[in-house]
């Protein structure tokens, strides 16, 4: 099935300079103009909700991300979307004919991949080839769609990415097959049953929140399989179907969190979206903060998809916090930043940012997130041969504008080249064998410390050890 074009057109009775002028800040000449656009140049991250229709404004929408791909001002503007499913969006602005304005022309690219994917969310499966013989399945559940689709798509190209390197290698004959949870519980653990029970996977990697995370968890004990969850995560009871990668509150914490109140100050406030990870990496901070000899100053939380920040940001310049702790994920960390940075919160304390990574640094934009500190076991930035090979191999592949890499997204690779690696992947795999084999693998790997960084412009500069 080729390729299908939705067009949308209208008439804005305004100059082609002054209508592109309004992308970023005034939907009435197209829904397009109203996305979010992290940075006004060709790679920067843009984030809008599509129309499940384009041609209808109206029609219910759909969280996407992409790329900008050719920016002609006053003329055109065109984005390489990436999730929920790769594809084109271009706009054009001509001046109408009778001189009375602009035409605006949007046209969306819907490929076979949309119609995958919308299939896939409502309950459906379109036939798909079997798995060749000798072929293991690893299941990618990822947010491709939802508040945390900022990692999704970099995480399955990476997952693309080692299974072909994997394979390459002549060892474990892998394949990857890529499910979007949507940031939600019950999207999770559907398209985690299809992984099981349609795909026929009996490995399942994600980075999904920690609100999927243990509805999935469960769904792994009872239906036999082994779950790796690999992006930064509170920890948890063992199980032999469960190995949880990533770090921890406590390593985090422990490593920025006394730099930060040395030089800065002791009245630390904790804020973060309100599930799992963000309470336990809250109550952690209490205790270490008092340890410590400082004070909490205030907590609060929001659900994730919260738009409006200012009655926390006012919390907290009531509260005279020197340090903010800050437990909010993907789109909702870049906007809590970048209104604390108008609200000048940044010039009052230092921010400590714990799913603060290079995506999420970019959706914020250069001037909100400097002066944002993060942790992680891995930046973009490390300064080693053996990352700059893997990010040479990365853009070669993808192009010199694709996503930048983070923990939470080159957790996804590691964990497949960890999971060949182990000996243990075989066609017919015993999952307390390759469960075993796989923690073995990573409590080797654990010893390394993790990097202090602070957010600059272009990226992050790691403080020295």
């Amino acid at each position: 099935m080729g390729n299908l074009v939705l067009t949308q057109q209208r008439h804005v009775p305004l100059l082609p300079g002054d209508v592109f002028a309004l992308l970023g800040s005034d939907d009435s000449a197209g829904w397009l103009f109203g996305a979010d656009y992290g940075a006004m140049r060709v790679g920067g991250l843009v984030r809008f909700d599509l129309p499940v229709n384009p041609a209808d404004p109206s029609s219910a929408t759909i969280e996407a991300t992409g790329r900008i791909a050719v920016l002609d001002p006053p003329r055109r503007i065109v984005i390489e979307q990436q999730t929920p499913w790769p594809g084109t969006v271009t706009c054009t602005m001509l001046p109408a004919k009778d001189g009375s304005g602009t035409t605006v022309r949007l046209d969306v690219e819907v490929p076979g991949d949309a119609v995958t994917w919308l299939l896939r969310q409502r309950g459906y499966d379109p036939i798909e080839e079997r798995a060749e013989p000798g072929t293991v399945r690893i299941g990618v559940l990822v947010s491709k769609s939802g508040p945390a689709s900022i990692f999704g798509a970099t995480t399955e190209r990476l997952a693309l990415m080692a299974a072909d390197e994997v394979n390459a290698d002549g060892g474990a004959r892998v394949q990857v097959v890529v499910r979007d949870d949507a940031s939600v519980p019950e999207v999770g653990a559907e398209q985690f049953r299809r992984l099981v029970g349609v795909d026929g996977c009996r490995v399942v990697v994600t980075n999904c929140t920690s609100a999927v995370f243990p509805v999935i968890a469960r769904l792994a004990r009872r239906l036999g399989v082994l779950l790796v969850h690999t992006p930064i995560n509170e920890g948890g009871r063992y199980s032999p179907n469960v190995v949880r990668l990533g770090e921890r509150p406590s390593t985090q914490l422990s490593t920025a969190l006394p730099v930060l109140m040395k030089s800065t100050g002791t009245n630390v406030f904790l804020a973060g979206n309100d599930y799992v990870w963000p309470r336990v990496m809250n109550a952690t901070a209490r205790g270490l903060v008092e340890r410590l000899g400082g004070t909490v100053a205030g907590e609060r939380y929001k659900p994730m998809g919260t738009h409006d920040f200012s009655d926390v940001i006012e919390d907290i310049v009531a509260s005279r916090a020197d340090v903010v702790v800050s437990t909010f994920v993907g789109s909702d960390s870049a906007l809590f930043e970048r209104q604390s940075h108008c609200a000048g919160l940044r010039d009052r304390c230092r921010t400590l940012s714990m799913a603060y990574d290079e995506s999420t640094r970019e959706l914020t934009g250069g001037d909100a997130s400097r002066g944002v500190w993060a942790t992680f076991g891995y930046f973009q930035e490390v300064d080693s041969k053996r990352n700059k090979d893997f990010l040479s191999r990365y853009r070669e592949r993808f192009g010199a504008t694709a996503a930048p890499l983070s923990s939470i997204t080159e957790s996804a690779y590691s964990a497949i080249h960890m999971l060949a690696a182990s000996g243990a992947l075989t066609k017919d795999f015993a999952v307390s064998d390759l469960s075993s084999a796989l923690r073995a693998r990573w409590n080797a790997s654990k010893k390394r410390s993790l990097y202090l960084a602070e957010a600059v412009t272009g990226g992050f500069r790691i403080a020295p050890h």
